[in-house]
């Protein structure tokens, strides 16, 4: 008989006492392809990262070096610009002074006191652009907060003038129509009889020069002053409102518009005229975000021309009922379709009928302000529309629980009604133009 086939098993050596057993080694499994691949893959996307980053850092040191390029370029142009302008105003007094007494300049030192003439005449020339500046600047620090009650601001719903008087050379500003005469007097003084020497003559302009540098440098500080108390009055108007003018959110700055002043020379002297000019527009953009937010509150009529109340806010009788009832708001007469205006800027947040208000619209002005426009006949806006100032919303009417054609106006503070007729009298005082600066 044939033997069964005996299984092949591994001889395991012999394990002698106190030996641990050995186990047999396990197979090293291969690694696969993917794995390759996958450390392949990531080492490349490692060095692409590196190289992309090392290429945005080229790039964004080559624009700031082209912009430090540019800058200095736009300096080297201003320089060259005033070097010019001091030039071509020194032939001119040359060639005046040539045409009235040859060698006249010669006998009194050379040509010093040519130089010092001209030299004048720019810094006159520039004093009378500051001046033009600081007219500008004082119009705006001194005009109403509100352009007009129940008009919306030229320009805009902010009020500000269209030129900034920040941006820009002074010099720019001048008017040749200006500058030309200002020649013609200087021509006109030196071909004139004088008995005084140049030299004493230059003296006289220098020191009239310095009186009117003096003055400017103090409207440039009652300037300041000026648009602090403006802050000061919208800030007490608001809290009479019952505002915490603490807690209140203004609008944002208006870091889109305008641009830095260029100065008259590429270095500002500290506290010289320009750098205070530079502090003083600080001031204004203060001042004027406290005035966009004025825009905002509802500070308006809502109605143009006779606007004249049948109810005002308090205790009333219901017209219905006969029994004294609560008044939440102000009725102004009208007729039919009479334009009604949004009070302030603001959202819409319904154009809708609600109840015995009939067609209402409510308007929210921010830090908890609303107001609402009652018995409308039509709507002129809808939800979610940004109005501004003195924006038509809707036509006088009387729908809902009305007697006749008029408009329920409300101002609502934190969710409770409140007087408009503070609101409407607030308005009315910041519509009125301040004290020039300087007057108390």
């Amino acid at each position: 008989m044939m033997q069964p086939a005996r299984l092949k098993s591994r001889s395991v050596a012999p394990v002698g006492p106190g030996e641990p057993s050995r186990q047999p080694e396990p197979r090293r499994k291969r690694p696969s392809r993917v794995g390759k691949f996958g450390r392949l893959l990531v080492l490349l996307l490692a060095v692409f990262g590196t190289g992309w980053a090392a290429i945005a850092s080229w790039l964004l040191w080559q624009e700031k070096a082209a912009v430090a390029t540019l800058q200095q370029e736009q300096q080297v142009l201003q320089a060259s610009y005033d070097e010019k302008m001091r030039a071509l105003t020194r032939r001119l007094v040359s060639s005046i002074a040539t045409q009235r007494a040859p060698g006249a300049v010669t006998k009194e030192g050379g040509g010093g006191g040519d130089d010092q003439l001209a030299d004048l005449i720019t810094r006159q020339i520039e004093l009378e652009a500051r001046q033009n500046l600081l007219g500008m600047l004082t119009g705006q620090a001194v005009a109403p907060v509100l352009p007009g009650n129940g008009a919306q601001a030229p320009g805009g719903a902010t009020g500000f003038a269209a030129n900034d008087p920040f941006q820009g050379n002074i010099l720019e500003r001048i008017n040749p129509a200006v500058v030309a005469p200002q020649k013609r007097q200087i021509a006109a003084a030196l071909q004139a009889e004088d008995p005084l020497p140049l030299a004493q003559r230059v003296a006289v302009l220098q020191r009239s020069l310095d009186r009117v540098d003096l003055a400017q440098g103090q409207q440039v500080s009652a300037l300041g002053l000026k648009l602090v108390g403006r802050v000061q009055e919208i800030k007490a108007s608001l809290t009479d409102l019952g505002l915490d003018v603490a807690k209140v959110r203004l609008p944002p700055a208006r870091q889109a518009m305008g641009g830095a002043l260029v100065p008259l020379s590429v270095t500002m002297r500290p506290g010289g005229f320009e750098h205070r000019i530079v502090q003083l527009g600080d001031g204004q953009a203060t001042f004027g975000r406290w005035r966009d937010l004025a825009q905002i509150v509802p500070l308006r009529r809502p109605l143009d021309g006779d606007d004249s109340t049948t109810s005002n806010y308090g205790m009333r009788t219901d017209p219905f009922t006969g029994v004294a009832t609560m008044h939440a708001g102000m009725d102004f007469r009208g007729e039919t379709g009479t334009p009604v205006h949004a009070a302030g800027a603001g959202k819409v947040l319904r154009a809708e009928v609600a109840g015995g208000y009939g067609n209402m619209v409510e308007i929210d002005h921010g830090n908890g302000i609303t107001s609402r426009y009652a018995h409308l006949s039509a709507f002129d806006v809808k939800a979610d529309q940004i109005v501004p100032p003195g924006a038509v919303v809707g036509r006088l009417g009387s729908t809902g629980r009305s007697t006749g054609p008029h408009l329920h106006y409300e101002t609502r503070l934190a969710g409770e009604a409140s007087n408009p007729l503070k609101f409407i009298e607030i308005g009315n005082r910041l519509s009125q133009p301040a004290l020039p600066a300087g007057v108390r």
